[in-house]
C-alpha cells in the first residue's frame, strides 16, 4: 500500500449527500465484491476523493458521477450565482470534476472518474484498456485526447493525465436495479444469496457505506474511520449470519430508540478502537461457569450485555462502546460455536 505522508485537504463534502447517491454507493459495493480478496485491500470513503482504493502498492482515486459526461463537462469548473453583503452579484469557481480528481496523490497514482456512460465523439478518442487493475474495462485517452485535457489543468497536475482513466458503470442508477446486479456479482463469487441473505449482504455494506460517509474527519490518524478493509469485507461476504445477528440481539434488548442509535453508531468504531476489548470479552464468554451467578443456558441477552458491561467497566470505556461491543462478540461468539 502506497504510504501517505504528505498532508492532506480532506474532502467531507459528500457526508450528507452520499445516502442519496445510490450509484455511487452501488459501485463503491462493485469494487469491494471485485477486489476485496486483493493483498491489503482497503477503500476509504469520502477521504481525498468520493473513493479511495489502496492495495499493496497501488492506490486509485475516484470521482463517480451518475450521468453521461464528455471531456468539456469533466474540464468545465463549477460557476454558482452570489451577492455579497451590499448586494453586488458575481460568481464563485470551483474546481471541475477532473481537477478535482486529479489533486490528490502523486504522479504514480491512478485516477479514474465513473460514469454512466461517455459522450459519442469524445469516445472515439479512448481507447479500451482491460482488465484494469480494479476495474474490468477502463478507457484511456488517446494521445491527441491528452494534449486536449491538459490545455485545461493547471500546470501541477498535467503528468497525472498519463494515469487517468474513464470507468462506464455497469451499474444502474435504479437502486432495485442496482440491487439485482450487485446480488448477482455475489452469486458470481460464491457468496450464498439465498433466503434474501444476499439483500442482508447489500443492506449491511450500504449502511456501514453511510455511516462512515458521515464522518468528518481532519488528519491521517481520523482518516481510518472512513476505511472499509479486507478484514471487514470478509467477514461480511463470507459470514453474514454475525451482522445480522447484531442487530437481532439489540432489538431484543429494553433501550430505547434514540439509545440504540447510540449504540448501532458506536459498532462502527469497535475494528478501528475497541478490537483488543472484543477479544477480550469474548475469551469472557467461553470461561463463564456457573460459580459466576450467570448460567449461559438460562440467561438472557440483556443479562449476558449486562454481565460483561460489569466486568469490563474498569477499562474505563464508555457506557454505549461496552455495550456495542458486548453485543458484537455475543454475536461473533455465536456464528462461532
Amino acid at each position: 500500500m502506497a504510504e501517505i505522508t504528505e498532508a492532506k485537504e480532506y474532502d467531507n463534502g459528500g457526508a450528507e449527500a452520499i445516502k442519496g447517491f445510490n450509484f455511487q454507493k452501488a459501485n463503491l459495493i462493485l469494487l469491494a465484491i471485485n477486489n476485496f480478496e486483493k493483498k491489503d485491500f482497503k477503500i476509504y470513503i469520502e477521504a481525498e476523493d468520493d473513493i479511495v482504493v489502496n492495495y499493496n502498492n497501488y492506490r486509485a482515486f475516484i470521482q463517480v458521477k451518475k450521468q453521461v459526461h464528455t471531456f468539456n463537462t469533466i474540464t468545465k469548473p463549477g460557476k454558482k450565482k452570489v451577492v455579497d453583503s451590499e448586494g453586488n452579484k458575481g460568481f464563485n469557481f470551483s474546481p471541475s470534476i477532473l481537477e478535482k480528481n486529479l489533486k490528490s496523490g502523486t504522479k504514480e497514482d491512478t485516477f479514474k472518474i465513473f460514469v454512466k456512460d461517455i459522450g459519442t465523439t469524445d469516445k472515439k478518442q479512448l481507447n479500451i484498456k482491460k482488465p484494469g487493475s480494479i476495474c474490468s474495462e477502463l478507457y484511456e485517452l488517446s494521445e491527441e485526447a491528452k494534449e486536449t485535457i491538459k490545455a485545461t489543468l493547471p500546470h501541477e497536475l498535467e503528468n497525472k493525465i498519463e494515469n487517468f482513466y474513464f470507468f462506464i458503470s455497469p451499474i444502474h442508477d435504479d437502486l432495485n436495479e442496482a440491487e439485482k446486479y450487485l446480488i448477482g456479482c455475489l452469486n458470481g463469487i460464491d457468496v450464498s444469496v439465498d433466503n434474501n441473505r444476499g439483500r442482508a449482504i447489500i443492506a449491511e455494506l450500504s449502511l456501514t457505506i453511510d455511516q462512515k460517509a458521515q464522518e468528518v474527519i481532519y488528519d491521517e490518524v481520523h482518516k481510518e474511520i472512513k476505511s472499509m478493509d479486507k478484514d471487514y469485507f470478509s467477514k461480511v461476504l463470507v459470514t453474514c449470519k454475525s451482522l445480522n445477528e447484531f442487530d437481532n440481539i439489540l432489538k431484543s434488548l429494553s433501550y430505547n430508540a434514540v439509545f440504540k442509535k447510540k449504540i448501532r453508531k458506536a459498532r462502527l468504531k469497535i475494528e478501528l478502537n475497541n478490537t483488543s476489548l472484543k477479544e477480550d470479552m469474548k475469551q469472557a464468554l467461553e470461561e463463564i461457569d456457573e460459580a459466576e451467578d450467570l448460567d449461559l443456558e438460562v440467561a438472557s441477552n440483556e443479562e449476558i450485555i449486562n454481565y460483561l458491561v460489569e466486568k469490563f467497566k474498569s477499562t474505563n470505556s464508555e457506557k454505549v462502546t461496552l455495550i456495542s461491543v458486548a453485543i458484537e462478540s455475543l454475536s461473533e461468539l455465536g456464528d462461532e460455536i
